[in-house]
């Protein structure tokens, strides 16, 4: 699928974002009001909304981003490619980045899918990271910085290893990481405020895409 590795998403816009990651869950409830619950998906999809506080051009940051703004949804044909967006609120390792889902060296395997691990004991949830920020990741074999002697996609997230990592090492990193989304509309709502002295963006949707 088509996809924009850059620019990315107006940063100073995508402060005002208000959304995240969630996912979908099939409720069926028995008339004796017992619930049963299924989980549809194994990967957290991502949905985010922009309101019109955050696209008015009398807002100190939107007369340049707006422009920005307006030339992605043109060369982007709306919905139709996918781009880079960072979310303020999870755009770090925080000490959770792995490598594999497991975060541990196994046998015959030289590439790595990046993902960021959540723990709550007992629980975990493995988040992919297909998007890495060029220059911020940084790898370790046991807690050990590697400097060389591998290669990082930071267009999949998939880091490979010139040579076989000691089984059962661990295998971390640390940086920075953007999510896959897309417009949600092919029709902007761009106009004249009431006043007609301001023109906004009413409202702006954003999805996250499983397949950059």
């Amino acid at each position: 699928m088509p996809f924009l590795e850059s620019p990315r998403f107006p940063d100073e816009i995508a402060a005002w974002a208000i959304g995240g990651r969630g996912f979908s869950t099939t409720v069926v409830e028995t008339y004796g009001g017992i619930e049963y619950r299924n989980a549809a998906w194994s990967q957290a999809r991502g949905a985010w909304e922009i309101r019109n506080e955050a696209l008015r051009s009398n807002n100190p940051v939107s007369p340049y981003s707006m422009q920005a703004l307006r030339t992605l949804y043109r060369c982007a044909f709306g919905q139709l490619y996918a781009f880079r967006f960072k979310d303020y609120l999870d755009y770090q390792d925080e000490n959770g980045g792995v490598l594999g889902t497991t975060g541990l060296a196994v046998a015959a395997t030289l590439s790595y899918q990046m993902f960021k691990n959540y723990v709550l004991s007992p629980l975990s949830y493995q988040q992919m990271v297909q998007k890495p920020v060029a220059g911020t990741v940084k790898v370790y074999i046991q807690g050990v910085l590697q400097v060389s002697g591998y290669t990082l996609d930071t267009t999949t997230g998939i880091v490979t290893f010139g040579s076989q990592p000691t089984v059962g090492n661990t295998l971390t990193w640390t940086g920075q990481f953007d999510v896959p989304v897309r417009f949600a509309s092919d029709v902007p709502t761009m106009g004249l405020e009431m006043t007609g002295a301001l023109w906004e963006w009413e409202m702006l949707k954003l999805v996250e895409v499983r397949n950059p």
